[in-house]
């Protein structure tokens, strides 16, 4: 069995549990945020916006103040998932265990960042006029990114001959 894959797996989780529920205002919409995505409803109807579409609006300047700061910061967290991700399937190509121990790192500095996002909106205590947020996932994602960096990623093949001197009598 292949142990690169167990990273691997862990980081596709990063993408599909969600991060975050949050109540805009005083429960004017609703939400749940994913990290490459979100799903709000409001009395404006259901909407599913991407990153793209909120760094788009923070640049055009749609959306400006803290806001925007707090989106920018989740696109900056969502960058770095993306790029751990990258190096885990380095890590698997070339089986590289110190690439595992890299993308986890930079996991746990994605989730520092999406941590930053919702105190940005919402406050230190996740609350505020602006609504309020339960950050589910960042704890998971802390705890994945320390697993990975804790956890020791030998390959595990059995297609390599054992050595004559270590392979026991019969």
């Amino acid at each position: 069995m292949n142990r690169y894959r167990i990273p691997l797996v862990l980081q596709i989780l990063v993408f599909i549990i969600p991060i975050n529920i949050y109540v805009i205002g005083d429960w004017l919409g609703t939400g749940i945020q994913w990290a490459l995505f979100r799903y709000q409803q409001t009395y404006l109807g259901n909407s599913l916006i991407t990153i793209t579409k909120d760094i788009t609006y923070v640049l055009t300047g749609v959306i400006g103040g803290r806001s925007g700061i707090s989106f920018m910061l989740w696109a900056a967290g969502a960058l770095l998932f993306i790029i751990a991700a990258i190096l885990v399937i380095c890590a698997n190509i070339y089986e590289d265990t110190s690439l595992v121990r890299k993308a986890s790192l930079v996991t746990i500095t994605g989730a520092v960042f999406l941590t930053g996002s919702v105190i940005m909106q919402y406050g230190i205590f996740f609350s505020s006029q602006s609504g309020f947020a339960i950050p589910i996932g960042i704890p998971v994602i802390f705890i994945l990114g320390w697993w990975m960096y804790q956890e020791k990623f030998e390959d595990l093949r059995d297609d390599e001959p054992e050595d004559e001197e270590t392979a026991p009598v019969l």
